[in-house]
């Protein structure tokens, strides 16, 4: 940012700017397929990724386990959780695919 440099997609994708490259004019039905897969996750698990990771990413290794440990039990003990788990064990659940 600082030098003004520009970069191509592909290479942006390499340097680890984005995850993502799609065609011209493909960015707009990615992004909606992406935030539908995103909206399957249980609530708790997606606060616990944008809002609890990048603070415990700012702790030292103690504190940042201990976070992690709460945030695990917040996100283990919510009902929706729990039927996936259930799903889990009981051979139910849906196999976890490449995107």
């Amino acid at each position: 940012m600082l030098t003004g440099r520009v970069y191509e997609a592909a290479d942006g994708v390499a340097a680890g700017f984005a995850q993502y490259l799609v065609g011209e004019g493909e960015a707009k039905a990615e992004a909606l397929r992406l935030a539908h897969r995103v909206a399957q996750n249980a609530p708790a698990s997606n606060f616990a990724v944008v809002q609890a990771l990048p603070r415990i990413a700012e702790v030292g290794p103690t504190e940042g386990l201990l976070m992690e440990s709460l945030m695990a039990a917040i996100a283990q003990g919510t009902p929706d959780a729990k039927a996936r788990m259930a799903a889990f064990l009981e051979g139910r659940a849906n196999k976890v695919k490449e995107a």
